[in-house]
């Protein structure tokens, strides 16, 4: 599990706080998506694996490329908000925020008739930055969960490191918990694809991409803890977690025109390894003092870590279909199965533990998106709807979980677009909702808070047609 040098050097001084993400769940969160790319892409919920012809959906399935009749150069801001309803033992908190973001940037190249007897009608290549995730968090949790894991004070007449021969009365009652849990970091990934037209009726395409990553969690826990005899315990511990990696992965696919209102789509995408996962760990514990018994405070407690890793995150397979509506529009849908069979941690001796739990707790998933669009001359209206399923297993024991366990998403979006000219400006909202946890406390030390989590994004596109 996550810090294990740390934990062995720290039960001596107060007890065991592990607030901050762990191994397992910074594998977890760095294989999860977000919806995020163009507005046209964002708009259709990201459904457009069968339909292509848009650098985000490229990304879904690369062969998507080889619809374009022109090539294109786009560029997409977005404006990510959070709101966060939070309960912890019946003590609720809310929290809201909002960034911007570049989420896209790229451009495809389309080059028509190479060779009128070999049947292929075009290649396209394409070049597309694109966020995958963002890992912005702000939250707040307060309550009593009856667990005190400050329960001694290091000044305190007949402490003694070594919990056995200590005799120093022990601040047990608790009182209440409160945390600050701060996140700041993406994933992103930038991607090169080259797809090709055989015929009337094949599209073929294959995708190289680099990630990176990154993500910087600031955790601030107080406990107040009372002794039998009233007087409080105030202890403060504050973990810092960074979390810096460089990956590669391939995706493929295929998409076939059996009619030409019928297109069908196939792609698969290899796991992406995080072949350099760096972090930096560091942790400070503060025990105040308390003069109505003549304890001096704590002197600081300070610790910190340094490690390199790898990490594998789960293939994934997508079927999808498109329904065209002549000039009107289409309609799409995607299937996405996610093998997080394939989640896998190598560095440390300890990880084999770690991919245990992985194989325990997680499951493999089943995602659905559908999109359609109408179009009216110049402009086209867009709308999408998406489940995706969560990736721990159902009815799993609350205090197997680490510390984040991810429950089902739900999404609905909508958009528009406008061309003049050789321009088009697209817009699009959407807002998803998912029940999430965060455990104060790793193990079954107290129940987890819940997370009523509802994010919403508004998007816009500015694309030029050449």
């Amino acid at each position: 599990m996550k810090n294990i040098l740390y934990i062995l050097a720290i039960i001596t001084f107060t007890g065991t706080q592990a607030q901050s993400l762990n191994y397992t769940d910074l594998g977890v969160l760095f294989s999860s998506e977000s919806t995020i790319g163009t507005a046209r892409f964002v708009g259709l919920n990201g459904a457009m694996g069968a339909v292509g012809g848009d650098l985000s959906a490229t990304q879904k399935n690369p062969a998507g490329a080889a619809i374009f009749n022109h090539g294109q150069f786009s560029i997409t801001g977005g404006v990510h908000n959070y709101k966060n309803s939070n309960n912890y033992y019946g003590s609720s908190t809310q929290n809201k925020s909002s960034d911007f973001n570049l989420d896209q940037i790229g451009g495809a190249f389309v080059f028509n008739d190479i060779n009128s007897y070999s049947g292929w009608r075009k290649v396209v290549f394409s070049v597309n930055y694109q966020r995958t995730n963002n890992f912005y968090t702000r939250d707040y949790f307060e309550g009593n969960g009856g667990y005190a894991s400050f329960y001694r004070h290091p000044n305190a007449p007949g402490y003694h490191e070594n919990e056995d021969l200590d005799t120093s009365e022990h601040f047990e009652n608790a009182q209440s918990q409160s945390l600050h849990n701060l996140i700041d970091g993406k994933s992103s990934k930038f991607s090169f694809s080259l797809a090709g037209q055989y015929n009337e009726h094949v599209y073929l395409g294959l995708g190289l991409n680099f990630h990176s990553l990154s993500l910087y969690q600031t955790t601030e826990l107080n406990e107040l803890n009372e002794d039998n005899t009233g007087y409080l315990l105030d202890g403060l511990s504050i973990q810092n977690n960074s979390q810096t990696a460089d990956g590669f992965s391939i995706n493929a696919g295929v998409i076939l025109k059996p009619i030409h209102q019928l297109r069908l789509g196939l792609s698969i995408a290899s796991p992406t390894w995080y072949y350099n996962v760096l972090e930096e760990y560091d942790v400070t514990e503060l025990i105040a003092n308390i003069p109505d018994k003549g304890i001096n405070a704590a002197d600081p407690y300070r610790d910190n870590s340094y490690l390199e890793y790898s990490l594998s995150t789960p293939s994934k397979l997508t079927a999808s279909a498109a329904v065209v509506l002549g000039k009107l529009g289409f309609i799409n849908i995607d299937y996405t199965y996610k093998v997080y069979n394939s989640l896998n941690l190598d560095g440390l001796p300890e990880f084999k533990d770690d991919n245990q739990y992985f194989t325990n707790a997680l499951q493999n998933t089943n995602n659905i998106v559908i999109g359609a669009e109408i179009r009216l001359g110049n402009l086209n209206l867009r709308g999408g709807a998406g489940y995706e399923q969560s990736p721990f297993k159902e009815n799993l024991d609350p205090n197997y979980v680490d510390i984040i366990r991810l429950g089902n998403k739900y999404s609905g979006s909508l958009g528009a677009g406008y061309r003049f000219g050789n321009s088009i400006l697209d817009l699009a909202y959407r807002a998803t909702k998912q029940n999430n946890e965060y455990d104060l406390y790793d193990g079954d030390k107290a129940n987890p808070a819940t997370i009523d989590n509802k994010n919403t994004n508004l998007s816009i596109t500015y694309t030029y047609i050449f």
